[in-house]
């Protein structure tokens, strides 16, 4: 499984200042750059879709053998997968969008501005609570072998198993048809599932340690094709008709 670079998520006496600040910092940038990818449809007929790019800024995430950093793929497909739903008209929001981390100078270690980020992404889910919330990452783990995507659910929403359903099953339709994966109920170790009310579910992608995945992962191709599964995902929980067939597009494997 994923080396989840903060599995100290149980810092338990940083969390609660931390998480103030980030509520406060949310309240200043959710109308500025934070928020400014969000869409100007705002009939409320569908829910606001969070994307979250996992980690960013000195927070690299997994990174493989080669040196591609999780951060830079996550970021990439995010910035795709808003695209396509903001073409469907969806409101959206990215918690980041370019390469960084949401903390103030009075974090100065490392684990305080994980912690302090973490929060800020957080708080955007607290802040709308209408939303769905769609948080991108890649795999990485000790054996090459292992490779497919799986979905990660949070254990506070009733509609969050549906959603990683929804977005599993798509996976294996449109682009992964060996993949066996079962999506998996999140426990304390992905800080944000555990403790967002919204339905929200974790992608993660593919296995950056897998080399044959790696390498298509790095590419805009695939990586649209990615983020085309993931929003047919999301349009097939909300009972709405794909985007488009993508099974027959070149370099699906």
């Amino acid at each position: 499984m994923k080396k989840f670079c903060f599995c100290a998520f149980r810092l338990r006496a940083l969390l609660l200042p931390l998480g103030l600040l980030a509520v406060v910092t949310v309240a200043l940038l959710f109308g500025g750059r934070a928020a400014k990818t969000a869409s100007a449809n705002l009939s409320g007929a569908m829910p606001l879709i969070i994307l979250d790019a996992g980690h960013g800024g000195e927070d690299g995430g997994a990174v493989a053998a080669d040196g591609t950093m999780e951060k830079d793929i996550n970021l990439s497909i995010t910035q795709k997968l808003d695209v396509l739903l903001q073409a469907q008209g969806f409101r959206t929001l990215l918690t980041r969008t370019d390469d960084t981390l949401h903390y103030d100078a009075s974090a100065s270690s490392m684990r305080e501005k994980k912690v302090a980020d973490l929060h800020y992404r957080l708080a955007c889910t607290q802040q709308t609570p209408d939303c769905v919330l769609l948080s991108i990452h890649q795999n990485k783990f000790t054996d090459p072998q292992y490779d497919g995507a799986q979905m990660f659910y949070s254990p506070n929403h009733p509609q969050s198993e549906a959603l990683a359903q929804c977005l599993q099953d798509t996976f294996v339709a449109e682009l992964q048809p060996d993949n066996t994966r079962k999506i998996k109920q999140s426990g304390t170790e992905i800080f944000l599932l555990y403790q967002t009310k919204v339905p929200a579910v974790m992608a993660e992608c593919g296995f950056l340690s897998n080399k044959a995945e790696r390498d298509k992962l790095k590419t805009d191709a695939y990586q649209q094709k990615v983020a085309a599964c993931i929003a047919n995902g999301l349009l097939h929980y909300l009972g709405h008709k794909p985007i488009e067939d993508i099974t027959n597009t070149e370099n699906r494997t």
